[in-house]
């Protein structure tokens, strides 16, 4: 009886979800720049913040919990967060390391691998520099840009704020 009881227990707590647990998995799509786009259409009527990262990019994994942040706060308001991975879908490891950063950032916001030589998205979003991370209104229009050592997530909190209310 009493291994049953224990045995009850250890099941109970480790299918149960606290706020420190890591999400059993994330969802990561790999697309490729016009996938990219589709995936901005169909959020129009929100507002989306669009943040291009890398694994490499200790600057990006620094503001990313910043990021989510953003995507808990005011996800029932009308925010849609985008993660766009840059990182190079050649190495075979690199799909896993993602995953597992955003496992551990419990990155419930929509998440993605650029499946694009850096040729590509570097000529057609006109980044020189990552993070870079874009802000659309509810009808899709480009309101802000901005690139590495710009972002200031409060300036953009702030933005977001104002284009939820209007």
């Amino acid at each position: 009886m009493r291994r049953w009881i224990v045995g009850v227990f250890v099941l109970v707590c480790s299918t149960g979800t606290s706020h420190g647990q890591m999400p059993a998995d994330v969802r990561l799509d790999l697309v490729n720049y016009k996938q990219l786009g589709e995936e901005i259409k169909k959020l129009q009527g929100q507002v989306i913040l669009v943040d291009f990262w890398g694994d490499f990019c200790r600057p990006c994994k620094e503001k990313f919990p910043e990021v989510m942040a953003l995507h808990r706060k005011y996800a029932r308001q009308g925010l849609a967060v985008v993660t766009v991975s840059i990182d190079d879908i050649s190495d075979p490891q690199v799909q896993e390391r993602i995953r597992m950063f955003l496992r551990s950032q419990q990155a419930s916001s929509r998440n993605l691998l650029l499946a694009e030589k850096p040729e590509v998205w570097i000529e057609k979003l006109k980044m020189n520099s990552v993070p870079t991370m874009f802000l659309f209104d509810r009808e899709g229009r480009l309101i802000n840009r901005w690139n590495g050592s710009e972002i200031h997530l409060n300036l953009i909190e702030k933005r977001i704020t104002e284009l939820l209310h209007q």
